[in-house]
């Protein structure tokens, strides 16, 4: 994944109306999903891309709990015409929330400022892949919005997920340690040995 399509997918994991883990997400950073596994050269190769990634989850999940205007979103920017390139974003969102694409279905008391962020950011990835039924003018309305709405609605969701899910039995996503040694439990939440378990790449 390159950094804003990152971005995007950390983000997406973070809202998410159910957890994933760890041991779930991290392998679809790698592209392990359509290369096998992901290869490093050494295990403090493996050490320092996981504290990387990790470390930049702790800073979404940080920029989400303090609260409105803090959640940025980390677009590329197409230097030959300065035009935001928000679509790559969108891509990484969308991959995690397929995910869990039966909670987002089924996720209960969704009021409507939640309703419409999750309808938007759906509208937006299909505009995105060119699948959009909306006139060319809406369209190109939400296109040249989509920096400033994008943060605005997963902004939304967060609130949503934080104080209305399921009568506010979902807690705030843990901050993940960036740093883990050998013998220490998997930060992915397998129960093995980091040296036994994302270790092993």
């Amino acid at each position: 994944m390159s950094v804003s399509q990152l971005d995007g997918f950390l983000t997406g994991i973070l809202v998410s109306p159910t957890l994933i883990l760890p041991s779930e997400w991290l392998k679809l950073v790698w592209g392990a999903e359509e290369d096998g596994d992901a290869v490093f050269e050494t295990e403090r190769d493996v050490q320092r891309a996981l504290e990387l990634v990790m470390q930049h989850y702790n800073t979404i999940a940080a920029a989400l709990q303090q609260g409105r205007g803090k959640f940025a979103a980390w677009f590329d920017v197409d230097t030959r015409n300065d035009e935001t390139l928000w679509e790559i974003w969108m891509e990484g969102f969308a991959h995690a929330m397929a995910l869990r694409a039966d909670a987002w279905v089924l996720a209960p008391n969704l009021d409507r400022a939640t309703r419409a962020a999750l309808s938007g950011l759906l509208e937006l990835h299909r505009i995105a892949n060119r699948e959009s039924r909306l006139p060319k003018d809406e369209i190109d309305e939400l296109t040249r919005l989509a920096p400033d709405l994008i943060p605005a609605w997963v902004e939304d969701i967060h609130v949503w997920r934080m104080t209305a899910h399921t009568g506010g039995s979902v807690r705030p996503a843990p901050l993940a340690s960036s740093k883990i040694g050998r013998n220490e439990p998997c930060h992915c939440g397998s129960g093995k040995k980091y040296k036994k378990c994302c270790g092993l790449n």
